[in-house]
């Protein structure tokens, strides 16, 4: 009897081990819930307007993420160099926006703050983030000015701040984690945004020395989207730090052609045997997630040679917005009574919305609508 009890024991183990192997190989397909719009024609699943909105902007050799939240507030991580200021600015407005409620600032590097000045003139900001960083440039110092002639308060960027929380939707510092560094990336304000059941993190610039404290201080750093430290460098992204995050999309906001010769090929290894999706702003453009809390919409269609940083791709990423070489299959749609024509997933649309192919739209009676930015005819 004992004998027989054992060799059901086996069988029911050897059964657990079977079906434990074929679940860890499929996580990445049914877990993460990921759709990349370019290269698919249609979801079944349409996003509503409580979804998370995220822009990675295509800023050159810099950084600069907008992201809209779906209770209507906005967040913005950095601000890109000098010259993306007004890009950035416009890109906010046509998305609808005139407040900034959160504004972080990662670190005083001017490829990160560089249009930030120009940025909060033209907004409301409501609260803005920087970590005890020190610096002197002209670029750090005039961003220091303006903050003080709009009477904001700097609030303190550091590990175990809490930016918001709102139950299901919240974000949070990871780092910096130290008071002092040798090397200014590394106070680098790394966050991360928690939608429902999806995660995303934003690491600025931050080094292996942030990528070992993070851990080492015990976060949680388990993420769906990853926003690559550094711009692909290989003083980031580090295999033991990658291993605990293990994302399905890893984003890299770097310029064509830049001098750094960013990102490293060690890194792109990396993220390649990880089997991690990698999409890249010199390749891509504009890139812009857009999150139910369940699903992710990715919308990255630029080829290289439509990329010149002007941020062409100024729309939400929508469930049937595929656009062709010559946007002739493009579905976009009508309402009854409006005069504009959208993307699917636009806020502006209702219940009553009509199909119409792009290349039939009328465009003596309808216009393109400035918020989700579709194409013309």
């Amino acid at each position: 009897m004992m004998r027989k009890f054992k060799k059901i024991n086996t069988f029911i183990i050897l059964l657990l081990a079977i079906i434990f192997v074929l679940t860890s190989c499929t996580q990445n397909l049914s877990d993460r819930n990921v759709v990349n719009v370019s290269s698919v024609s249609s979801v079944s699943q349409d996003l509503d307007n409580n979804s998370l909105v995220i822009s990675y902007l295509d800023v050159g050799q810099g950084d600069s993420i907008f992201i809209i939240l779906p209770n209507g507030e906005t967040l913005l991580i950095d601000a890109g160099n000098l010259n993306n200021g007004s890009e950035i600015i416009q890109y906010i407005k046509d998305s609808g926006q005139s407040t900034l409620d959160y504004v972080v600032a990662t670190h005083p590097h001017a490829d990160h703050i560089g249009g930030m000045a120009e940025v909060i003139n033209a907004f409301e900001v409501k609260k803005i983030y920087m970590p005890k960083a020190p610096h002197t440039s002209v670029t750090f110092e005039h961003l220091l000015q303006t903050i003080s002639e709009k009477g904001l308060q700097i609030q303190t960027a550091k590990a175990g701040k809490i930016i918001f929380d709102y139950g299901d939707l919240e974000a949070i510092f990871l780092a910096p984690n130290s008071d002092e560094y040798t090397d200014l990336n590394n106070y680098s304000a790394v966050v991360m945004l928690t939608y429902k059941d999806m995660r995303f993190l934003f690491m600025g610039d931050a080094e292996s020395e942030s990528e070992k404290e993070i851990l080492s201080a015990g976060f949680d750093v388990d993420a769906d989207v990853l926003k690559v430290g550094h711009h692909g460098s290989s003083s980031s992204t580090t295999q033991d730090f990658l291993k605990e995050v293990s994302p399905s999309i890893a984003v890299i906001s770097v310029g064509i052609n830049n001098s750094y010769g960013h990102p490293d090929d060690d890194v792109l290894e990396r993220l390649n045997k990880a089997h991690i999706n990698v999409h890249r702003t010199d390749e891509s453009g504009t890139i812009v997630i857009t999150c139910d809390g369940t699903d992710i919409i990715l919308n990255n269609s630029l080829s290289p040679q439509q990329n010149t940083h002007s941020f062409l791709t100024s729309s939400y990423s929508s469930a049937n917005s595929i656009t062709t070489s010559d946007g002739q299959n493009l579905t976009v749609y009508i309402t009854r009574t409006g005069t504009k024509y959208h993307l699917d997933g636009c806020r502006y649309l209702n219940d009553s919305k009509i199909p119409v192919l792009l290349n039939e739209i009328n465009t003596d009676k309808y216009s393109p609508c400035k918020i989700c930015n579709p194409p013309l005819p």
